[in-house]
C-alpha cells in the first residue's frame, strides 16, 4: 500500500516536471490526490519523538519533561551559559518566552536568536516590563538582528496585551491571532508548545520534510499547495504531545533534513517512510547510477522556485563627524571627543524609525558623478543643519542661513554593498569633518517642514550605540581610514624630529670647521 501511494506521489511529480522549471504547481486535482494520503502515522510519531527527546537543542525558551538528553551534555550546556527554560516558569511568562522566540527566530537562526533572547528577558523578563519600553530601546537592543519590522510587533504586542489583554496572554491559536505581528504559523507554534493545544505548525522546515515525506512537487508557495501542507501536517501532528511534535518537525528539517545540499538521511529518525529516499533506492536498486544527471535525489524536494532578483539601489551616506571648538582638525581630530550626526529613517517604509548617517538615493545619471553627490549632500546638510557649509578659509554666509560651519576635511571613504531581503544597496560614503557653534540636541521630526528627526552621538558612545549592520559596516569602514591616516601621522612625526636634529647637528658641524679654519 505504501509503495502505492509513493508511485501516485512519483507519478504526480513527474506530471509537474513536464511542465517546464517556471510552470505552475501541481495541478488541483494532483493536490487532492496527494491530501488523501495516510501517513504511517503511529511509526513517525514515535520515531520522531523518540529521536527529539534524545537530541533535541538546548534553548532558553525550551523546555522538555520528557527529554532524554545525557546528563554530560546538559552540564556542558550549562557551563556555557545554556539553560532551556524552567520548568517551573508560570504559563503566562512561558507564553511570553515562546512568544519573544518564535518572533525573533523568523528569518534568522536559532543559534543567533538564542543570544538576543537571553539579553531581551534579562532586560525585559515579563511582558508588562516590555510594555513601558519604548521603541528605541527595543531597536537598539534588536540592532544587528535583521527584519526590524518584528521589533515593532513586539512593543506593539506588549502595549496590547497589557492595554487590552489586562496583561494575560490568550491561550489558544484563534485568540492569539488578536496580537499585532501574530499569524498563523506563531499562533500555533505558541498555542500547541506553551498552552498544549492541538495546532499545526508549518514553516519552511515543516513544509521540506513533509515534501521528502511524500515526494511532493509543484511550487510550495501555491494557494493549492498552501493548503496542502496544512492539511498533511494536521493530519500527522501528534494529539497527545502537540508542541513537541512540533518543535520535533522544525528540529529535523532544521538540523537533517536541510536545505541547499544533501539530507542527512542515514540520521534521519523517519526515513523509513520517506517516498523521496525510496525512490533513490528504488532507482539504485533498478541498476542507476546515484548522482547522475536526471537521477533522482532526496533533495529535489520541495521543489525550487526561482527567486525574483533583488532591485539595485545606489545611496550616498555622509559620516558627519563634529569637531569640538578648540580642536585643530587635523586628521579628523579626536573621535572619542567629537559627535557624530545621525538621522531617523521616516516612521514607515524600510528600516522604519531606524537611526543611520545621512544618506541619499542617487538617481542614475547622479550615481557615478563625484561632485553631484557631493552637492546633493551639501543641499540635505545645509537644509537638515540649518547652517551654510564653507570651506576652511571660505566668506561667510551672505544672506540665506545665517550661521556657518566650516568644512575641516572631507574625503571619500569608499564603497560598501548592504544587501536587504529584496535590495542590493550600493552605499558611496565620504566623511565630512565640521567644525563651528551649533546646538548638539537631539531634534524631533517636522514633517511639515521637511526636516528629519536627528541626534548627535558622542564618538566615545557610538561603538556601543544600537545600530543596524549597515550602519556599523559604514562606522567600521570610518574607524578604519581614520586609524590609517592617524598611523600615517604618527610615522611623519617620528621622523620629522630627527631630520631637524640632523640639520642642527650638521649646521654646528659647520660653524665647528670655520671656526678652525679662521684660527
Amino acid at each position: 500500500m505504501a509503495g502505492k501511494r509513493a508511485q501516485t506521489a512519483q507519478a504526480a511529480a513527474k506530471r509537474t516536471s513536464k511542465k517546464g522549471p517556471g510552470a505552475a504547481a501541481v495541478e488541483e486535482s494532483d493536490v487532492e490526490d496527494l491530501g488523501s494520503f495516510k501517513f504511517e502515522s503511529d511509526e513517525i510519531r514515535a520515531g520522531l519523538l523518540a529521536w527529539y527527546d534524545a537530541h533535541h537543542r538546548i534553548l532558553p525558551w525550551r523546555r522538555n519533561p520528557h527529554s532524554k538528553l545525557p546528563t554530560a551534555m546538559v552540564a556542558a550546556a550549562a557551563a556555557d551559559g545554556t539553560h532551556p527554560a524552567p520548568p517551573d516558569l508560570p504559563q503566562n511568562e512561558f507564553i511570553y518566552y515562546v512568544w519573544v522566540c518564535e518572533i525573533m527566530s523568523q528569518q534568522t537562526q536559532v543559534s543567533r536568536a538564542a543570544e538576543y533572547f537571553r539579553r531581551w528577558v534579562a532586560k525585559w523578563p515579563t511582558v508588562q516590563a516590555l510594555a513601558e519600553a519604548s521603541q528605541e530601546e527595543v531597536n537598539e537592543l534588536w540592532a544587528g538582528l535583521g527584519y526590524y519590522r518584528r521589533a515593532r510587533y513586539l512593543l506593539d504586542g506588549a502595549k496590547y496585551i497589557v492595554g487590552q489583554c489586562g496583561g494575560r496572554f490568550p491561550t489558544t491559536a484563534k485568540e492569539l491571532q488578536s496580537i499585532p505581528g501574530v499569524g498563523a504559523y506563531t499562533s500555533a507554534a505558541i498555542a500547541s508548545i506553551a498552552c498544549g493545544e492541538r495546532s499545526a505548525v508549518v514553516d519552511g522546515n515543516v513544509i521540506r520534510v513533509l515534501a521528502r515525506l511524500r515526494a511532493v512537487a509543484g511550487d510550495p508557495r501555491s494557494a493549492a499547495m498552501t493548503k496542502l501542507w496544512a492539511d498533511l501536517a494536521d493530519a500527522l501532528l501528534d494529539p497527545e504531545r502537540p508542541g513537541d511534535f512540533n518543535q520535533a518537525m522544525m528540529e529535523l528539517g532544521a538540523t537533517v533534513c536541510v536545505p541547499n545540499t544533501e539530507p542527512k538521511c542515514g540520521a534521519c529518525p523517519v526515513a523509513a517512510s520517506c517516498a523521496a529516499l525510496r525512490g533513490v533506492r528504488e532507482h539504485e536498486s533498478a541498476g542507476g547510477e546515484p548522482g547522475a544527471a536526471g537521477a533522482p535525489r532526496v533533495a529535489d524536494y520541495p521543489t525550487k522556485v526561482e527567486k525574483a532578483e533583488k532591485r539595485e539601489e545606489t545611496v550616498a551616506v555622509a559620516v558627519v563627524q563634529l569637531l569640538p571648538p578648540a580642536c585643530s582638525g587635523g586628521g579628523g581630530g579626536d573621535v572619542a571627543g567629537s559627535s557624530f550626526l545621525l538621522v531617523q529613517r521616516p516612521p514607515s517604509g524600510l528600516l522604519a524609525g531606524l537611526w543611520q548617517f545621512p544618506l541619499l538615493q542617487l538617481r542614475p545619471e547622479a550615481a557615478d558623478s563625484p561632485q553631484r553627490q557631493q552637492q546633493l549632500m551639501d543641499d540635505y546638510l545645509q537644509a537638515q543643519l540649518g547652517a551654510t557649509l564653507r570651506p576652511a578659509g571660505g566668506a561667510a554666509p551672505q544672506g540665506g542661513l545665517a550661521k556657518a560651519l566650516t568644512v575641516v576635511e572631507r574625503r571619500p571613504l569608499g564603497q560598501l554593498v548592504h544587501v536587504f531581503s529584496h535590495i542590493r544597496m550600493t552605499m558611496k560614503v565620504e566623511r565630512v569633518v565640521l567644525q563651528g557653534e551649533l546646538e548638539t540636541g537631539s531634534r524631533p521630526a517636522d514633517e511639515a517642514a521637511g526636516l528629519a528627526a536627528l541626534q548627535w552621538v558622542p564618538g566615545r558612545e557610538m561603538q556601543a550605540k544600537g545600530l543596524t549592520s549597515g550602519v556599523k559596516k559604514v562606522y567600521k569602514l570610518f574607524l578604519d581610514s581614520h586609524a590609517k591616516a592617524t598611523s600615517k601621522q604618527s610615522i611623519t612625526r617620528f621622523f620629522k624630529p630627527a631630520v631637524a636634529v640632523a640639520g642642527i647637528d650638521a649646521a654646528a658641524d659647520t660653524a665647528a670647521a670655520s671656526g678652525r679654519r679662521r684660527k
